[in-house]
């Protein structure tokens, strides 16, 4: 894997529609709510209970808007106590949120420091999102990362190579796990789950691959011939279709295995 083509394609996107806000200063989001690091708002639903919210982030973007990177809780039937919010039941660890979207009808019951334990939903969002951002709040080394990861993807390689296919699995999972931006390793992960006859999950890891790298011909074709395999023809007749347009330069290829699943499919 190429690190400083990848760093430098992730910098140049995250760097350039990314703005951190300093933690430390509150930020007024309207004349009604001012929102900082570790505010606890509430408002009452139409269905006449509770919504609870912990701010954990706040994003300004270049347009001026701000997102609120929040902890949500279950709603509950009475107003909240901000004494007895450690007791509330969390909804969902990250959810952002148009900060503007709390300008009226929320009130603020009262704030205190974001625990780390709080942070696991958004340390997450980061690692998928904005990776080197990521490195930075967890303190990590952003090129020590990728190149853990390119050793775990090399050593996957060699165990897929002696037919260790459970090993190599366990290694590409590591690199994915350390750089989830690492489609390489996703795609080889599919690939050795199809050696192993695991088609659906070769399916699964290469539609992840597609999220990452949405113009990725490897994965967008292997769909099809994992569909080919579990016998899922019209499913395969579509993918291939669709891949004479998206791909034209290989309208060949998906025009042979088009008609394959469709001699396939009627004889079936």
């Amino acid at each position: 894997m190429n690190i400083s083509k990848y760093m430098s394609a992730i910098l140049a996107v995250f760097i350039s529609c990314t703005v951190l806000i300093n933690s430390s200063n509150a930020k007024e989001l309207s004349e009604e709510l001012v929102l900082k690091n570790g505010d606890v708002v509430t408002q009452l639903q139409e269905n006449n209970s509770w919504s609870v919210v912990k701010v954990l982030e706040i994003d300004k973007w270049p347009d001026g808007t701000y997102t609120a990177h929040c902890l949500t809780y279950k709603q509950i039937s009475k107003k909240p106590e901000f004494n007895n919010i450690d007791a509330l039941e969390v909804f969902a660890f990250h959810a952002p949120i148009d900060a503007a979207s709390f300008s009226t009808g929320w009130d603020l019951i009262g704030s205190d420091n974001v625990k780390d334990s709080e942070l696991v939903g958004f340390v997450e969002y980061l690692k998928i999102t904005d990776f080197p951002r990521y490195a930075k709040f967890t303190k990590q080394d952003v090129n020590a990362l990728v190149s853990e990861a390119n050793t775990n993807y090399k050593n996957a390689i060699a165990a897929g190579e002696e037919g260790e296919h459970i090993e190599a699995v366990a290694l590409y999972s590591k690199a994915i796990d350390l750089f989830p931006l690492f489609y390489e390793a996703i795609d080889n992960r599919a690939f050795t789950y199809m050696d192993m006859g695991e088609y659906s999950k070769a399916i699964s890891g290469f539609s992840q691959s597609l999220q990452v790298n949405p113009d990725g011909l490897t994965a967008f074709f292997s769909i099809g011939e994992c569909l080919l395999k579990l016998g899922r023809y019209t499913e395969a007749m579509k993918i291939f279709n669709e891949g004479m347009v998206k791909f034209p330069e290989r309208e060949a290829l998906f025009k042979d295995f088009y008609e394959k699943a469709a001699g396939l499919g009627k004889n079936g």
